[in-house]
């Protein structure tokens, strides 16, 4: 490189390092304020809180994070029914504010959720239409991070997104949206295998290119096989394979079983009288300890024969707090690029999960006690894609610190003959980009729960159903229905437990 193209070189390093330097906190950092009030309990708090967040990220690169936040926030206002705080401003028309003020509580807050995670979705979909036009729109990433590139959102976050949306639309007796929502997670869990393999293919074209890079050339493979940066990523990767399950690839087995439930309650045909007994079959298989799942099978099996789901209540116990990512740092070896520095760190995401829930609750309608089981693990689901992802997110930040470090090295070069003050000004530049491009990627729906659980048992001829949650007992008392669905929704030990229903048929 001639010395000619230092100035420009410094111009493109600056401008990265104050871009990233915008956005300097992990997504980790950025939401603790957030987490505190949500874990604890304090849903006003959390929906105010929630609701600023998401409005300061309403189109940026974040947008789609923090309305999933948003969603599960006022999802969980909806089934605790609490009345919302005074609003920060009037409401700017009449008319719009009698038709809020008419509406329960909990009915505006599922409209809210429902609002949050419509407009995630439009941007997914957004992202998705753009990348099928669009060609080499993150090599920007190569000089800041993966967290400076817009958030898509996961397999799992699009197949929960619509889950969610069913349920919320289920809530309100709007079963044939339930219906279209459902219909969205299938295809979201097909999209995903697609989508993986074209990351593959992607990452594995990008390393290509390093290795290939004349001067500037850096062999990931050769660094992955270095002693010291193998043994550092053996140890995340076993503590990553211990949290596997097991499960399908990009199914979550709570939508699974919802899409088996639902359909199997409100079969228009015998389309949906299969689709019931494979989703059943699925949830069977990926929860093998779960007797209720047993019993739903072999309704499912025999809906053809004139078995159903009716008579049955179902209690749905959503229960702590999904896996957040931490940053950590790998050390990497610059071989290729200077003798002058063995190693640099690379800054990248791992999986933190969050042992503080309560283990189960009990059920107790017509004399009898039914616990929850569990039907599907958060920290599975996230562990088994985010395994997926890994060899990706792996590929792409070792080139993203290696193109940093091979230009530190021709920056320092460069300057070396030029006095000490441009060399201080040159160390200076790129040691302020470096840390402040270095930072991983942890961006991901923290609060979905840790795991869902369910029962089921005869509907009660009196109605009333007993929920204990820890040492919270809630008195339920049952709409009249065929088959009834009742949500538990607890954060964390010592925080409230909150208790809903809905009808899934009438």
């Amino acid at each position: 490189m001639s010395k000619k193209s230092v100035p420009s070189l410094t111009a493109s390093l600056l401008a990265a390092g104050l871009l990233a330097l915008t956005g300097c906190q992990t997504y980790t950092q950025q939401s603790a304020d957030f987490q505190t009030a949500w874990k604890s309990g304090q849903i006003q708090t959390a929906t105010a809180e929630i609701s600023k967040k998401a409005a300061s990220h309403a189109d940026d690169k974040d947008t789609v994070v923090w309305a999933l936040e948003e969603g599960t926030v006022l999802r969980t206002a909806a089934l605790a029914n609490i009345a919302p705080p005074p609003p920060a401003a009037p409401a700017t028309g009449a008319a719009a504010a009698t038709e809020e003020t008419s509406k329960p509580h909990d009915v505006l807050m599922v409209e809210k959720s429902n609002a949050a995670f419509e407009r995630a979705h439009a941007k997914i979909v957004r992202y998705e239409d753009e990348a099928k036009t669009k060609v080499g729109n993150e090599a920007g990433a190569a000089l800041t991070n993966l967290a400076n590139l817009p958030y898509r959102g996961r397999a799992l976050d699009k197949v929960m997104l619509h889950t969610y949306l069913a349920a919320n639309y289920i809530k309100i007796g709007e079963t044939d949206r339930a219906r279209v929502e459902l219909n969205r997670v299938l295809q979201a869990q097909r999209d995903a295998v697609e989508a993986n393999a074209k990351r593959i293919a992607e990452a594995q074209e990008e390393a290509q290119k390093a290795r290939n890079n004349g001067a500037k050339s850096y062999d990931t493979d050769k660094a992955l096989s270095d002693p010291k940066t193998a043994t550092s990523l053996n140890g995340m990767e076993t503590e990553l394979n211990a949290l596997v399950k097991g499960y399908e690839a990009y199914v979550n087995p709570f939508a699974v079983f919802l899409d088996g439930l639902f359909f199997g309650a409100n079969a228009e045909g015998s389309s949906d009288f299969e689709r019931a007994r494979k989703s059943m079959q699925r949830v069977s298989a990926m929860s093998p300890d779960n007797p209720y799942a047993k019993e739903d099978l072999a309704i499912a099996e025999e809906l053809h024969l004139g078995k159903s789901f009716d008579g049955t209540t179902y209690v749905v116990f959503e229960t702590g707090s999904a896996p957040s990512l931490e940053q950590w740092r790998l050390d990497l070896p610059i071989f290729a690029v200077t003798n002058r520095v063995s190693y640099v760190g690379a800054a990248l995401p791992r999986i933190k999960t969050n042992p503080n829930f309560i283990e189960s609750c009990t059920v107790t309608a017509n004399g009898a006690s039914y616990p929850t089981a569990l039907v599907s693990s958060m920290d599975g689901v996230l562990a088994q894609e985010f395994k997926n992802e890994w060899p990706s997110v792996l590929t792409r930040t070792i080139i993203s610190v290696a193109v940093k470090a091979t230009a530190d090295a021709i920056i320092q070069n460069q300057v070396k003959d030029q006095g000490w003050q441009a060399q201080l000004a040159a160390k200076v530049l790129t040691v302020t980009m470096q840390a402040a491009t270095n930072i991983a990627d942890t961006r991901s729906w923290t609060t979905l729960p840790k795991q869902f659980q369910y029962a089921r048992f005869p509907t009660p001829a009196d109605g009333l159903v007993k929920v204990q949650v820890g040492g919270s007992v809630q008195e339920v008392k049952l709409e009249p229905g065929k088959v009834n669905l009742v949500w538990v929704r607890n954060v964390s030990p010592g925080a409230p437990t909150y208790v809903s229903q809905s009808i899934l048929k009438k």
